[in-house]
């Protein structure tokens, strides 16, 4: 039985600029990786750290994702149950909607210290807590819904878990540590759309989003929007920065076919996605069209 011991980088950085914090001195050394050949969840999580310097927990606690340098991340996380079956199910789950899309050059290059198994993450979001399904912060990425609903999700349940995950991967993880950047181009092409507070003019759900995309827009801002009367709706145009992430939601969560036939339909959402793949070719020498699902 092998054992890996790790004083991870990003703690030691993390005790730097907190010097008067017990919690966080306590992390040096936390991880202690052993290996099982005989029990899968244990070895998968050994073999990726072996491969990837990547670390995954299956039983996360506050220590692990409270805290962001000087500041705190506004999340609560639940961890999945520790059932050797759920966490199994979990890790099998993970790797086909996320780890499997990326070579090996990019786990090691791109992927954060922690990928982090969550049943429940709540966000805080205008004042009140909201489930998600992915976060990421400055060394890590959580990951939601690791339980028993797995085994039964149904099809766009699950490319909109696919969807989310990799969106926070690359507009929440890797966009803020300049792995890459959004061409200002990109923000040109609906800047008289943005502002706080500001409103489509549609009423209903289906009018919204049809408009929400002739403005360049893949939809509406569904944390500030109210939509519980369908006939009478307020919806919120998105900020700058949920522009992004809606753009790489849908890009995850869709095949290239789908893709293809929105941007045939709306001629600024097609500008904006040809904007962010010429930029992250550039940048990065990737393809984010080969991110769509599999037909």
């Amino acid at each position: 039985m092998k054992n890996i011991y790790i004083i991870p980088l990003f703690f030691i950085l993390l005790g730097c600029h907190n010097e008067d914090n017990p919690k966080v001195e306590l992390q040096a050394g936390k991880y202690t990786l052993t290996d099982d050949p005989n029990d899968y969840v244990q070895h998968y999580i050994y073999d990726f750290y072996q491969k990837y310097g990547v670390v995954i927990l299956t039983n996360p606690d506050s220590s692990d994702y409270v805290y962001n340098f000087n500041n705190q991340n506004p999340i609560s996380l639940k961890a999945p149950e520790q059932e050797k079956e759920v966490l199994k199910t979990g890790l099998q789950f993970i790797e086909k909607q996320f780890l499997n899309i990326y070579d090996d050059n990019f786990k090691k290059k791109y992927f954060p210290f922690t990928i982090q198994l969550a049943n429940r993450i709540e966000l805080w979001i205008l004042g009140d807590y909201d489930l998600v399904n992915a976060y990421s912060s400055s060394g890590f990425i959580a990951i939601a819904n690791i339980n028993d609903d797995l085994t039964t999700l149904e099809e766009t349940t699950r490319n909109n878990y696919r969807g989310d995950i990799n969106q926070s991967l690359w507009t929440e993880y890797l966009l803020k540590r300049e792995a890459w950047f959004v061409p200002g181009a990109f923000y040109e092409v609906s800047k008289e759309y943005y502002g706080d507070y500001s409103l489509f003019e549609s009423y209903t759900v289906e009018e919204g989003i049809i408009e929400a995309r002739e403005c360049g827009f893949i939809t509406f801002d569904p944390y500030m929007s109210e939509t519980e009367d369908p006939e009478d709706c307020l919806l919120f145009i998105p900020s700058q920065e949920m522009d992004v992430q809606q753009y790489f939601q849908f890009l995850f969560s869709s095949t290239k076919e789908e893709l293809d036939e929105l941007m045939e339909e709306y001629p600024l959402v097609e500008q904006k996605y040809l904007l962010l793949q010429d930029a992250i070719q550039k940048q990065l020498d990737i393809d984010i069209f080969s991110f769509c699902l599999p037909s």
